[in-house]
């Protein structure tokens, strides 16, 4: 194992880009298991939580700017957070132990790439994007279009998350919900989590997003259900049609914590919820 501590961030981007296979450390909730239990083997250790570029929520203009290495804990205190995005704020309070919120960041926990993610079905609704930075280059993506397949996403070896983007409006007069469904209450890896934003005017869905976790090889936006469903009143959604559609959208897991029968149908009621709410 090599560990290296960057003395800066121009050192850091020189560091990445040598070509070799290396794994950015910040809070290390997910990295340290993967270690510990043979997953990751022989890792080139790069130190990243020191750099204060990384780190931080900031509002400029219409958007608010989450840097890569904030912590949970950092994110569920923030004021512009509890000011702006409620739906954030409020999903997260159950997120793990007060230890694991003060260590685990935001952006590890996006890069990681688990299905159970708990922040990443939150940041689909609210269309975030994500600033991806390298010593040559620097390009925003829509965090819907970030992973490619089961801990697989777009980045280079020598790129990195610098920043989490989120509209300011982006949950503005709109009815939010989140629902994770878990072993208990709290402290608990995600069997099912469903997220949604939706405006609805004259009993009519103008607006809706919704996205589901720990149901695909990762989280991610329902489309062809938000398509199904928005322009429709409320009386004239099909739920036969949604579940036809969602069957197509998620391919659910049986594994130790549930099987794939039972997140099916989690999943089909707490949409129904979110639709009739």
């Amino acid at each position: 194992m090599k560990f290296i501590k960057p003395k800066d961030i121009d050192n850091l981007y020189e560091t990445l880009e040598n070509g070799e296979q290396q794994y950015l450390l910040a809070g290390g909730t997910d990295i340290n298991v993967q270690i510990n239990n043979g997953t990751i083997r022989d890792p080139n250790i790069v130190y990243i939580s020191h750099l204060k570029e990384l780190s931080g929520i900031k509002e400029k203009n219409d958007h608010i700017y989450i840097g890569s290495t904030t912590s949970f804990k950092d994110v569920i205190e923030s004021r512009i957070i509890k000011k702006y995005l409620l739906l954030v704020h409020n999903s997260l309070q159950n997120f793990a132990s007060p230890l694991i919120q003060t260590s685990a960041t935001i952006g590890g926990n996006i890069a990681n790439g688990s299905p159970t993610a708990d922040v990443i079905p939150i940041l689909l609704v609210l269309d975030a994007k994500l600033i991806i930075c390298s010593k040559s280059n620097t390009h925003e993506v829509l965090l819907k279009d970030f992973f490619t397949g089961y801990k697989k996403n777009v980045m280079k070896n020598n790129e990195l998350i610098t920043k989490i983007v989120i509209d300011k409006n982006a949950e503005a007069k709109q009815q939010t919900f989140y629902k994770k469904v878990g072993s208990r209450n709290s402290l608990a890896i995600a069997k099912v989590s469903v997220a949604g934003v939706k405006k609805v005017s004259h009993e009519k869905i103008e607006n809706i997003k919704i996205a589901v976790g720990s149901l695909t090889e990762y989280p991610r936006r329902l489309f062809e259900v938000e398509k199904y469903v928005t322009g429709k009143k409320l009386t004239e959604i099909d739920f036969e049609k949604v579940e036809e559609l969602l069957s197509t959208e998620i391919t659910p897991i049986s594994d130790l914590r549930s099987d794939k029968e039972y997140r099916y149908h989690v999943c089909v009621n707490l949409i129904r919820t979110f639709l009739n709410e």
